[in-house]
């Protein structure tokens, strides 16, 4: 009996094979790599060139307090940021704050060549935005932006600007919180003033009674009392009394707006520092990055790369092809596809 035709490739049916096959998968792999080539040109896919901003983030502290030494501060405003204040500063570049006002200074909608009436118009270009403009962290705590363009300047100066309006739009948000802060600071300022001059008026009408020192001007007038009463002068006795009795009737209120104007100047002197603290950091532009690399335009493109686009087209194909010639081998074997025989 004849054995069974083994249907399964062993060392000597793979040599078979390519010997049989190789002229047939050169062609086919050298038509997909011109092909590849062809497909992988300008003319089909759209050069694109990356340019990159890198730089550090700030540490996120108060200008007043680190700068103008009005508080304490426990945060050194010089000193790079830490991986808190990294990702902080990713979150801020990603924000569709910052992808809309890029979107309408370069009026990206017409470089990208997106229609207007698209309906899609805005997913549109928040989508082609989102694949040309990326930010990442890097190893050693700096953060990158990295933006692609079809033209060179425009990838470099987007990358720039977005690197600028990380401070505007911060700064804003900031502003914003700040403003709260020296709007409650300068009222607190403001009411304190304003209660230590009525207390300043009650106090000189006070005064124009006469009383300018309570504690002294009572141990003067008893002293002289004491010696009108020795030397029976009844007139001086009885003015003193009436002095006395006014001191009786005012001293009170005297002693406590006096305390009142001394410590509410304690006050008014704390008020008026966080009015400065608030004011400072209500009007300053404060930059919360450190830029290591701004952005240039690039000389050599980023994508495509077609000598990898070449070698995967070439792979896959001969891969393929070769999967599909095996099966055909292995019908042809089993005889499921007939072949014609050679005339002998």
């Amino acid at each position: 009996m004849k054995a069974e035709q083994k249907s399964d490739f062993d060392s000597t049916h793979i040599f078979m094979f390519i010997k049989r096959w190789w002229k047939h998968l050169a062609i086919i792999c050298t038509v997909a790599a011109i092909a590849a080539v062809i497909f992988s040109s300008p003319i089909f896919i759209t050069p694109k060139y990356q340019s990159t901003v890198t730089m550090f983030p700030s540490q996120s502290v108060s200008l007043s307090r680190s700068v103008l030494g009005i508080t304490a501060g426990t945060r050194d405003f010089l000193q790079y940021g830490d991986i808190d204040d990294a990702e902080r500063l990713l979150q801020v570049l990603g924000s569709s704050v910052i992808r809309s006002r890029i979107i309408e200074r370069f009026n990206l909608i017409d470089h990208y060549e997106i229609p207007w009436d698209h309906q899609y118009l805005y997913t549109m270009v928040d989508r082609e935005y989102i694949s040309n403009v990326s930010f990442r962290r890097t190893e050693f705590g700096a953060v990158e932006i990295n933006v692609r363009d079809k033209v060179p300047a425009m990838a470099a100066d987007i990358a720039n600007e977005i690197a600028a309006l990380v401070d505007t739009v911060q700064n804003e948000m900031r502003r914003e919180r700040a403003l709260l802060a020296y709007q409650a600071a300068k009222n607190q300022y403001d009411n304190t003033q304003q209660e230590i001059r009525k207390a300043e008026d009650s106090l000189r009408i006070l005064m124009k009674k006469g009383i300018y020192d309570y504690e002294g001007q009572t141990a003067m007038l008893f002293r002289q009392l004491a010696q009108d009463i020795s030397a029976g002068n009844t007139v001086a006795v009885q003015a003193l009394e009436q002095r006395l009795d006014a001191m009786g009737d005012h001293g009170g209120a005297f002693m406590h707006l006096t305390n009142y104007i001394k410590e509410s100047g304690e006050n008014l002197a704390t008020a008026h520092r966080r009015y400065q603290e608030a004011k400072a950091d209500l009007e300053s532009f404060v930059s919360f990055k450190f830029i290591i690399d701004e952005a240039q335009a690039s000389e050599r493109k980023v994508y495509p790369v077609r000598w990898l686009i070449v070698a995967i087209s070439v792979f896959a194909t001969g891969f393929f092809a070769v999967v599909i010639l095996m099966i055909y081998s292995n019908l042809e074997n089993k005889g499921i596809i007939k072949t014609k025989s050679k005339k002998k």
